[in-house]
């Protein structure tokens, strides 16, 4: 009934792609479901390590169930964690089928859930206008709640080092079928991060803001803008930038990063990435009409210039990736210290693997 194996799921080539993780709580618990599985389109794709409905038990030896999502992303990033994954099997078979011919109801399936009700009995006609519409509303607004937790790997191997039977030896008391399994799962990545990305209503919905000191990590020099001249440069000056941190409901199938707006701090001036040809340039734009800003839809082509997919890794570095104009990033030319847009010059980046959590 026992079984161990080892077993390395991409012996040649790291892994791409991704799980989506559901969290819910039941009962004070924390449960975490594998709902999505998103696999590399390579050819020599290698088989994934959990499947839709798998769900997520351990991690180091710690059980989820008392750990929130926050904390789980966090131990994800750290280290080279060990999740241990419990694979659902076959649907217990019933010993007993009642006769084809025979008028009776029984049993095929079972869910645990929460169920809010009155006691007063309603008829059909008096539930349409009602409670359908409200329910509708509240099970809407609890999807666009739920915020997402984003741990981004690179350069990522999995290995599963044991796989067991369920130690119940009948039927799972998990899930109540026959057959599941126990993996243990390691996660081996040379980098990984972790991201919250909020969910909104529209494309990007203008959530919060922050000062900072935009710095080049080489020169030492700090960004700084001229409205007048809509140009920009670095100086060994700093110069306040606001950053305009957005929130979106549309999830790109690779994260790119958070969207963000940049702002000349104390002024109507903000960083814009625009195309004339087959040139790609950046520039500063007088933004009359800020409200504009405060949601912005991606059919919006002048709107969604001023905005940027910003990703930062451990040692807090950060790019600035254009959204209109995918692949090209905000860079610095230190010989002229002028500020441009420029791709990576060929280089590809390195693939990543993702783990999303749905809170």
């Amino acid at each position: 009934h026992d079984q161990t194996e080892t077993h390395r799921l991409s012996s040649d080539s790291h892994v791409n792609g991704g799980v989506l993780i559901l969290h819910q709580i039941h009962e004070g618990k924390h449960q975490y479901e594998v709902e999505k599985v998103v696999k590399s389109t390579k050819e020599n794709r290698s088989k994934m390590f959990a499947r839709r409905g798998d769900k997520l038990l351990q991690i180091n030896g710690i059980d989820l169930q008392d750990l929130t999502p926050e904390e789980l992303a966090q131990l994800l990033a750290e280290g080279n964690p060990m999740l241990t994954v419990h694979k659902a099997g076959r649907i217990k078979e019933q010993t007993e089928q009642p006769p084809p011919d025979e008028d009776t109801l029984h049993p095929v399936s079972k869910e645990s859930t929460m169920l809010n009700f009155h006691w007063e009995m309603r008829k059909e006609e008096e539930l349409e206008n009602e409670d359908v519409s409200q329910t509708q509303n509240e099970e809407d607004e609890e999807e666009e709640e739920r915020d997402l937790l984003i741990v981004t790997m690179t350069k990522t191997s999995i290995s599963v080092v044991r796989g067991r039977g369920c130690d119940s030896g009948g039927p799972c008391q998990g899930c109540g079928r026959m057959g599941c399994t126990l993996n243990d799962v390691v996660v081996v990545s040379e980098t990984s991060t972790v991201t919250l990305v909020p969910r909104g209503s529209g494309s990007f919905r203008q959530e919060k803001m922050s000062n900072v000191l935009i710095e080049h990590v080489d020169s030492h020099r700090y960004l700084r803008g001229q409205c007048a001249q809509r140009s920009l440069y670095v100086s060994p000056n700093p110069e306040k930038i606001t950053i305009y941190y957005y929130k979106s409901n549309v999830m790109e199938r690779s994260f790119r990063g958070v969207p963000v707006v940049l702002n000349l701090t104390s002024s109507d001036c903000f960083l814009s990435c625009c195309k004339d040809g087959d040139r790609v340039f950046l520039q500063v734009e007088v933004r009359c009409e800020q409200q504009r800003l405060k949601q912005i839809s991606k059919s919006d082509v002048s709107a969604l210039s001023f905005v940027f997919y910003m990703k930062s890794n451990k040692t807090k570095q950060r790019k600035f990736e254009s959204v209109l104009h995918p692949g090209w990033f905000i860079h610095i030319v230190t010989e002229t210290e002028c500020v441009e847009m420029a791709t990576l010059d060929g280089r590809v980046e390195d693939h990543s693997f993702l783990f999303v959590i749905q809170k």
